[in-house]
This record gives C-alpha cells, structure tokens and sequence, in this order.
C-alpha cells in the first residue's frame, strides 16, 4: 500500500483549480497547505518610484559594531508591487469562496464519497494541515505590523479544520418522518454510539496551534502520522485517526513532540512506530517576521516594532519566526523520533536570487542571519531524515544544499584535507495550484482572460525559463542519466533507452523544475519487506511534482533514502569543491561561524559556488530579457501608431501639396483667357 502526503500552494479561488480530483484519486493521508491558500489582499499597481539603485547599510547579520559605516549598493528591479491590505471579513470571505470550490470541499471531506466507493473508505479522510503565507495572512510581504494578524492567524485555523471536525456517513442517528409515520434510523444502541464515536475527530478547541493563534503567538504546529497501524486492527484503533492510504493521524498528546502538549516528562518512549512515522512541522514566518527594509533603511531597524525577537539575544536581529517560535521549535525538533521530518515554510530557504531586495523577491537569504539558525538548528538537532518544502514562487523546484560543520573546514586553502560525510538538506519547492510561471505568474484573473491571456502566457513562460538556462542557480538538483539507470535497475546506456524509461517513470531529467500548475506528493517507503539479498535495508521517500494532467507520469520524481538524508551514508552528486566553495561561503558571511561550541554548519550549494562575473551576467541578461519581454509588445503598439501617424501625415501633406501645386495653374490658365478676351474685344 503507497503511504503519501500531499502538499500544495498559491491558489486562488477565482481562478480554474483542476488539481483537486487528482490529488483525491491518490488518496494521501494527508494535505499540507504550503502558502497562500487563498488570496485576500487587493493588488493596486506596481511601485515604480522604488526601481533604482540605493545606497543602504549593510547587514552583517545583524552585528553593527563591526562595520557601522559600511555600506553597499542595492539595485531594485522589477518594480515591487503595491496591495492594499485585508480586513478580517475580507480574509473569511476568500476562505470561505475556497470552500465553496466543490472539489476541495469533497477533498476535504474524504467520507462524503460516491455511491461506488466501499464502505470502508467512506470512513476514512486527509488530514488538513499546513502554514500561511503573505497573501493568506492579508499583507502582501506581510510581517509583524499588521495590524490584524491575530485575526488571521484564528480565521487560518479555522479554515484548516473546516469540515473536517465531524467525521462519519454524514447522517445523524435519530427519528425521520417517513410516509407510514416514524422511524429510527439508528438500529440499535451500539450502533448510535459507534456513529458518536466516528464524529469524534480531531478537536479545534483543545490543538495546540489555534491556542497559540488565540495568544497572538502565531500559526505554527507539528503533526504525526504513523504508518505501521493496519485498519483492519478496529480493536486498536480509533477509527476517525484512519486516513487514506493507510494512514493513521497520532493526536498531539500520544505524539509527545509539540512541547505545549507534554505534561508528563517522565514518559521518553513514544507511543508510535520509529520505523513508519512521519512528522509535519509547520514554520509562520509571517506573525513575527522583521520588515523588509524600504529603499535606504537598513535592514532591521524597527523600533516601532514590540516583537518577542527583539529582546532575546538567542535569536537573529532580522527574523522570520520570533524568539518564542524558536524555542518550540527547537523542542520539538528534539522530541520527535519519527522516521522522516517534513519541514514546511512559506518563502523558499536555500535559493539566492537577484534582486537583493525583499520588497521584490522573498526569501530565507534575505536574513542570513535567520537562515543559518535554522540550519543548525537543524542538523543539530536528532531529527530523522529532514525534508525541507517551500511555496510562493509559482513554480516547482527541488533543491539541494551539503553542509559540514565548521570545525572541519581548514581555514588554510593551501592544506588538503579529505571531505568529511556532508549532511544534505533537500528542499522541494511546489507552488502555482492556480496560476503559475508556465501560465502566468500573476494572481490577477484579468491576466488569465482575452485579450491579455496570450501575452501574459508567453512573457511569464519564456522569461522563467530563459532565467533557469542562464542563470547559475547551482542549488537545483540536476538528474543525469545515470541517476535513472540506477533508479530502474536498467541496463541500458544509450540515450534514447534513458528517455524511453524516463517516459515509462515519469520525471525529467536535467535540471529538476518545472514550471506549470503543480502539487508535490511524498511516497514513503519503509521496506516492510526484504530486498532480493534478504537483507531489511533502509527506507526512503519518493518526491513528485504533478502537473494538471489526470494520467500523466509525474513532471519530476526523485528518491532519496532515509541514510542519505539523515547523513547515516553519502549523497551522490555532491560536485562542489572541498574545502574551496565552502570557504568561499563562510568569507561572504565571516560573522556567521563565530561559534566556539563548534555547532555552525556551512551549508552550500551541491554544484558548487557560481563565479561573481557569471552571476553579474546572468543579472544583466535577466534585466535584458525583462525589458525585452515586458516592453515589446508595447514598443510594437507604439511602433505601429507611429507608422499609421507618419503615413496618415505624408498623405495628407502630399494631398496639400497637390491642391497649392495645382491653384497657381489654375489661376493662370483663367488669367490668360481673359486676356485673350480682352484682345478681341
């Protein structure tokens, strides 16, 4: 039986959703909302008086003793774009037309199937879970200012558990007028308390994250799920935790992870399989996020601001999470024992891309000082198998970063040292349910319609994929040949048998994006049975990227083991140079790795550090392409009127030429006829 969970983000409910019947027809346990679940606020223009160049403050992260009158250029383009925020109705009126999109809401509510589904899945469903993003949360870019964050933070959670709260047939036990008077519906007593029993699912009032949300804290929140609880057991199993695909939802008090449910300290040994569990960790980087700095304004300074961050010397200066969200979770991080550790946040983690500016591009780089606390935190922590998932950017990446601790990188170049076993951290961006760069990156419905839709189609598909071809995005993963003869055992080494097998599989090979409407699924595998050496090897976990079609293989599709990514063996692929690329990162951020604990990871890209002139060309001919793309159709319109005016006026300028050319002759013609008239006379 395939054990999946599903995660997608940036949907709008105004816009075609055509993922949700196949997301239904795999059936994962589980649903995880990366960001962006609806979109609340109101977008009004574009901000052209922000593009230029800024001279600002550096960063540091965040250490301003050391180069207090150190300064930087800051070049911003594309213009950032300006929306008006959401009000709290607002916000519940967009999660509520999501709702009303029929196949989310029979999604949702898995029991309330068709006539020819077996009973037994009607009584199973997917867990809703997941994090906010800027445009859920009613702000664009949104942070700790807004004014109405508790009030999005409680209207999030309660979309999460819509519908979900009562679980069973969907009919109530009780009396029914029929035609020859009244009948029980409920045939017996047992059965009326079987039926209470299945309505018994999970609780709003009593979850951990929407008492937080109450307290203002934040949307943040851990799941459970194990996969080694047989349905068939009905003896040993609360039937409303049964999920799809043989899942089994573990409620926060038998899980023992999220910090705020643990009242006895006393128990360490979990009540679930560490073999065939999975644990969902869901980041807010929105509630007690930092602002992004606004044209000369350094970064950071936000004394108007009473976050919990700005008291606490544990945590970054410039932050996403605040000092109470670190805490919990780093326990919780420490608590779990499950085999495999999902990872969820809204803004991307491992990328770098131009602008510098996060008014424009949001993402973990941008506060790197935030960024390597959540590295260490953890690959130091015992986790398993650390999966790490993004949304935001409207398309569907997979990356990949190798990090060493610091104490094992040499600072003297000259001294060759072996490579110590990396610790890799994956992340699987998915993002564009509605609306993405391979149909139009824009959330507006206008640009899905004529007359716009062919322009708006063609610009935002060719200039993403010409920024993936010239750019030295290094940290995308890239899926040679050979990497799909060892993932089908096949023999073969000839270039059209790779593509007639990774037609066959499903999955690109080459750089692994893609750029049309998507969703991502985890399939676990946790080797219930031995290999062909009758030997128990290790589990691992299949990452899929789907695209709209209903029957056709996954876009992208690539399997890691459950030893590769705890660090337990070496990843293949690594080809960044040791220690070379990983001193090259730790001089660009020197104030990063200051640690005498020697707990610091430098995390760098598994195809090594691009060249500083290949980025500042790449920049220059994202910019090119940009204007190009983005200007020539106007160009083209103002072009074309310019043509019409010219030969509208040589037309009529020839037209008055021949009329003050022609009356002079005309005039002569009758002055020598009167003088001739006058002779004779």
């Amino acid at each position: 039986m395939p054990y999946r969970i599903a995660i997608g983000s940036c949907s709008h409910p105004r816009l075609e959703q055509p993922l949700w019947q196949l997301i239904r027809s795999r059936e994962p346990a589980a649903f995880i909302w990366g960001g962006d679940s609806v979109y609340s606020d109101h977008f009004v223009g574009l901000n052209w008086t922000a593009v230029g160049i800024h001279r600002v403050h550096n960063d540091d992260g965040g250490n301003t003793s050391q180069n207090n009158s150190s300064y930087s250029w800051r070049f911003t383009f594309p213009p950032p774009s300006i929306h008006v925020d959401a009000s709290p109705d607002m916000i519940r009126y967009w999660y509520d037309e999501q709702w009303a999109i029929d196949d989310y809401r029979h999604f949702v509510e898995g029991w309330e199937s068709s006539d020819n589904v077996s009973p037994a899945q009607q009584l199973t469903r997917p867990v809703i879970f997941g994090v906010i993003d800027d445009h859920d949360y009613g702000q664009n870019n949104g942070d700790a200012t807004y004014q109405y964050k508790k009030e999005s933070n409680v209207a999030f959670v309660d979309f999460l558990f819509k519908g979900t709260e009562q679980v069973g047939d969907g009919r109530e036990c009780g009396l029914v007028d029929v035609d020859d008077g009244e009948q029980d519906t409920c045939e017996s007593q047992e059965k009326q308390s079987n039926h209470d029993e299945l309505k018994r699912g999970r609780q709003k009032s009593i979850d951990p994250m929407y008492q937080r949300a109450l307290a203002g804290k934040g949307v943040y929140g851990v799941q459970l799920f194990d996969f080694s609880r047989r349905t068939s057991d009905a003896s040993s199993l609360r039937k409303d935790h049964v999920l799809w695909g043989g899942g089994y939802w573990v409620p926060d008090e038998d899980a023992r992870i999220d910090p705020d449910t643990i009242y006895d300290t006393n128990i360490n040994a979990p009540s679930y399989s560490t073999t065939h569990s999975v644990a969902i960790f869901a980041l807010d980087v929105r509630t007690n996020k930092t602002p992004w700095p606004k044209k000369k304004q350094r970064h950071g300074t936000n004394d108007n601001i009473s976050s919990s961050n700005s008291s606490a010397s544990t945590t970054p200066t410039f932050d996403f999470l605040g000092q109470d969200q670190w805490d919990w979770f780093k326990s919780a991080l420490n608590n779990s024992r499950a085999a495999a550790n999902i990872i969820v946040s809204g803004l991307q983690i491992h990328p770098e891309r131009f602008p510098n500016d996060g008014n424009v591009i949001e993402e973990w780089s941008k506060f790197p000082e935030a960024r390597q606390l959540l590295y260490d935190t953890i690959l130091n922590s015992r986790v398993k198998s650390p999966l790490l998932v993004s949304g935001d950017v409207h398309m569907a990446q997979i990356l990949r970063k190798d990090c060493v601790n610091s104490s094992d990188v040499v600072h003297d170049r000259s001294i060759q040292t072996n490579r110590p076993v990396t610790r890799p951290l994956i992340e699987i961006t998915t993002s564009g349910m509605t609306h993405s760069w391979g149909t139009c990156f824009s959330s507006q419905p206008k640009n899905h319609r004529l007359p716009l839709k062919p322009y708006s189609y063609f610009v935002s598909r060719t200039f993403m994929t010409i920024c993936h071809i010239i750019c030295p995005w290094l940290d995308i993963v890239v899926r040679p040949f050979d990497d799909v003869n060892q993932e089908t055992d096949a023999k073969s080494t000839t270039e059209a048998d790779h593509k007639s097998i990774n037609e066959e599989n499903g999955g690109s090979l080459g750089k692994q994006y893609y750029l049309g409407l998507n969703y991502a699924e985890f399939e676990f595998d946790f080797n219930d049975h031995p290999n062909e050496n009758n030997e128990i090897v290790d589990g691992s976990v299949t990452v899929r990227i789907f695209g709209r079609q209903q029957n056709d293989p996954p876009k992208l599709e690539l399997t890691y083991t459950f030893d590769e990514l705890s660090g337990s063996v070496d990843l293949p692929g690594m080809t960044a140079k040791f220690p070379r690329d990983f001193l090259t990162v730790r001089g660009k951020n020197p104030s990063l790795y200051n640690s005498q604990m020697g707990d610091d990871w430098i995390c760098v890209p598994h195809r090594g550090v691009a060249s500083i002139y290949h980025e500042y060309a790449a920049n220059v001919g994202m910019f090119l392409s940009f204007c190009f793309l983005f200007f020539l159709p106007h160009g083209t319109v103002v072009y074309l009127l310019v043509i019409t005016y010219r030969k509208f006026s040589r037309r009529k300028q020839c037209k008055d030429k021949s009329m003050l050319s022609t009356a002079p002759r005309a005039g002569l013609s009758n002055g020598r006829t009167i003088g001739k008239s006058l002779i004779k006379f």
